[in-house]
């Protein structure tokens, strides 16, 4: 949470970073993609952006030992973690029923419908800079 928090305040309008992808066979470069924030605090989408790159191999980022798969990330119109989410966890259960949003996992590739009915959620809620 802290080098969020910095990547915040050195970069308010935008910033890259890495993340971890489970099913890294279906990510491709100049994907769209939405970063939910799950457990406790202010549940929701906190940011969105776009892959940088397709997945490649990369460390552990637990120190397991196992595979893991990364892509390259930007990610734009970021909140701080201690306000309101772009789009409320309740929002999200609202509009997309289907989808387990709460689930502990890196990352669901969503149907295009899925993705249009979120994509107009965002666009209602999106905040004006």
């Amino acid at each position: 949470m802290e080098n969020y928090r910095e990547a915040l305040e050195k970069c308010p309008g935008g910033f890259q970073m890495d993340w971890s992808v489970y099913e890294w066979e279906d990510a491709h470069k100049g994907d769209r993609y939405y970063m939910l924030r799950v457990g406790e605090g202010n549940t929701g989408i906190v940011f969105h952006g776009e892959f940088l790159s397709d997945p490649y191999e990369g460390g552990d980022w637990a120190g397991n030992g196992k595979k893991r798969h990364y892509v390259d990330i930007c990610c734009l119109d970021a909140v701080d973690p201690d306000n309101r989410p772009l789009i409320t966890l309740e929002e999200l259960q609202n509009a997309i029923p289907e989808i387990d949003w709460v689930k502990d996992h890196s990352g669901q590739l969503l149907t295009k419908e899925e993705g249009d009915i979120l994509d107009e959620l965002f666009n209602k809620t999106r905040p004006i800079m």
